[in-house]
């Protein structure tokens, strides 16, 4: 797992600038490449072939391809034994592995072949072009930035920062899609002109043009089989997906939440591995925590168990940089947790099995029940309006009032809902989610959260051949009657304490209530002052203190309600803009803000 930066001209100190500030992805190891054409950078966490063969940025034989590369190819020792006979391998690395399956296949033979999580650039120095690719569920990133003529890119927007031309310039569009969903989807960014390339797209820059397509989409077509067929096909494809994800020449673990999603990866890695998977888990002391069921299944399945509780004042103290590591503002309070907890597991293995993705996949969300055969008597319509209202707190009347000239609404999901395929509604919540949401929420706070402690998370659940399955699979595997989860829940019963299998759906939770009124609501009131929104031209300050009026009503004794989760989600935009707008070093410490 590494960081990669990037541009099409030559400058060695912007490229060392560039790769520098995001050197926690890759502390093992460090590389440039540049010639009048290109600047490749590259940093490096080595987890296959730990020598100084893995080195990059790494070229062919003949010095004509080049690449920097971020991720794992589960399948590489399959597609290598189909190169050896013509090419010559110098290293047992995946990366190799690109080059000359470029060679042999071309951009979209190579990415139709291969099988993994990753971001990647490869130069290709005699057709002077750059080919730059994501895998198809987004697990890595890869940002870009376009100037006249030119391509700039990073694993990360503060990398691309780095280049004094791209002004920190927000987009109000997206904090109007920040506002709609909780997360930034399709391929904006805050920054004006700074853009994500899409999961499941590669791009080509030649000659001064960039030209974007998708390689992959899902074939939501829906089967008719047995039950029985569908729990025998997951058993036996689950095995293969996470197989392929304990390849590692360095520690490797898992993240153990006690949910039925992160037990069973647990419980597979159990049956693959001759000795007790290290399992990890994070806690509060509270109510709300899933310690017991974690420590449960670790006990059933006998894990080496490790069990971190964190105190709110220490969560409130790493805020700032926790933000800065994410990139983006983030909604997804459990960043904050999972940043610990790697970083406590990050003491015992470098790589982590984790449980993301299974929801998306097989319905595991109550308000997936909408999308359920028993609801068929609600018109479409209702049920779209009613899901869009799931999305966020934040309805269009507040946005009106947020703004002080407010954008056009954001029509992203209703197109999705309103579109012709997938048939079923419940398919078209679970494909906008697939899409949308995980890439930009769940994977995103994975990615950076693990990355920042030079960690790497592998996501089973999300092999693209595991989504294949997921997609054809009849609505009612994935939501019978009003039970989410069914199919997943048949099959993993058989390998997990029924107390796991049959309690409440919780998911990776925050005592969010009780760390807001401790820490949070002062914070808040400090940073979201008048003065500092009066700095943000596009914000109405009457809105943001009626909001904060209303939540100082609310006794301390009443549960977290949606006036919280508005202020947390402008506190967590409030603080960004210090440190990426306003490029202010001292916002990575906790009293700036006070």
């Amino acid at each position: 797992m590494c960081g990669i930066t990037g541009f099409t001209w030559e400058d060695k100190d912007l490229l060392r600038r560039m790769t520098d500030i995001i050197a926690y992805r890759g502390p093992d190891d460090h590389g440039y490449y540049t010639d009048k054409d290109i600047s490749l950078g590259h940093r490096r966490l080595s987890i296959i072939d730990l020598s100084a063969a893995g080195h990059q940025p790494m070229s062919d034989k003949e010095g004509e391809i080049t690449i920097v590369f971020n991720g794992e190819i589960y399948n590489f020792r399959e597609l290598r034994k189909e190169l050896e006979g013509k090419y010559d391998f110098a290293s047992s690395t995946d990366t190799e592995v690109l080059i000359y399956g470029y060679k042999e296949w071309g951009p979209e033979g190579l990415l139709k072949r291969i099988n993994g999580m990753f971001a990647f650039a490869l130069w290709d120095s005699v057709k002077k072009l750059l080919f730059l690719a994501r895998d198809r569920l987004g697990k890595k990133p890869l940002y870009y930035y376009l100037q006249e003529d030119k391509i700039v890119f990073a694993s990360e927007i503060k990398a691309l920062l780095e280049f004094p031309k791209i002004k920190r310039e927000l987009d109000v569009a997206a904090v109007n899609s920040y506002l709609s969903y909780r997360f930034i989807p399709s391929d904006k960014t805050m920054i004006k002109r700074v853009k994500k390339l899409l999961p499941a797209h590669y791009a080509v820059f030649s000659c001064g043009k960039l030209a974007i397509k998708r390689y992959w989409d899902i074939d939501w077509t829906v089967s008719d089989k047995p039950e029985d067929y569908y729990v025998k096909k997951f058993d036996s494809l689950f095995r293969s997906c996470v197989e392929k994800r304990l390849f590692s020449d360095v520690p490797l673990g898992a993240f153990l939440s006690g949910g039925i999603d992160s037990s069973a990866v647990v419980a597979m890695n159990s049956k693959l591995r001759p000795d007790p998977v290290k399992t990890f888990t994070v806690g509060f002391n509270h109510e709300t925590d899933e310690t017991r069921y974690a420590k449960l299944v670790a006990e059933h399945l006998g894990c080496d168990h490790h069990e971190l509780i964190l105190d709110y004042h220490d969560m409130t103290k790493a805020l700032p940089n926790i933000i800065w590591y994410m990139d983006e503002p983030s909604t997804d309070i459990t960043m904050v947790p999972l940043y610990f907890l790697s970083k406590f597991a990050k003491q015992k293995v470098t790589v982590v099995n984790s449980g993301e993705g299974a929801d998306e996949l097989f319905s595991g969300y109550a308000h997936y029940k909408i999308g359920s055969p028993i609801f068929n008597f609600v018109p479409s319509a209702v049920k779209n309006r009613i899901y869009y209202w799931y999305y966020s707190p934040f309805k269009r009347s507040d946005i009106q009032q947020f703004f002080r000239k407010a954008p056009e609404e954001d029509a992203l999901l209703m197109q999705h809902l309103r579109s012709k395929e997938p048939k079923h509604l419940l398919n078209k919540l679970l494909n906008f989610d697939i899409k949308h949401e995980l890439p930009n929420w769940q994977l995103a706070r994975v990615d950076r959260m693990t990355m920042a402690n030079a960690q790497e998370a592998r996501v089973p659940f999300l092999d693209y051949e595991m989504v294949e399955f997921a997609a054809s699979l009849p609505v009612n595997m994935k939501v019978k009657n009003i039970t989410n989860k069914y199919l997943l829940k048949q099959a993993v019963k058989k390998w997990l304490p029924k107390e796991v299998i049959d309690r409440r759906k919780q998911g990776f939770t925050t005592p969010m209530h009780d760390w807001f009124r401790e820490d949070l609501l002062g914070l808040a009131e400090s940073v979201l002052s008048k003065d500092n929104i009066a700095k943000r031209k596009y914000i109405n300050y009457a809105y943001v203190q009626k909001l904060m009026e209303s939540e100082r009503r609310i006794k301390r004794t009443l549960p977290f309600r949606y006036t919280s989760f508005k202020l947390l989600t402008l506190l967590m935009l409030e603080m960004w803009q210090k440190m990426y707008l306003d490029n202010d070093s001292k916002a990575l410490k906790l009293d700036a803000f006070y």
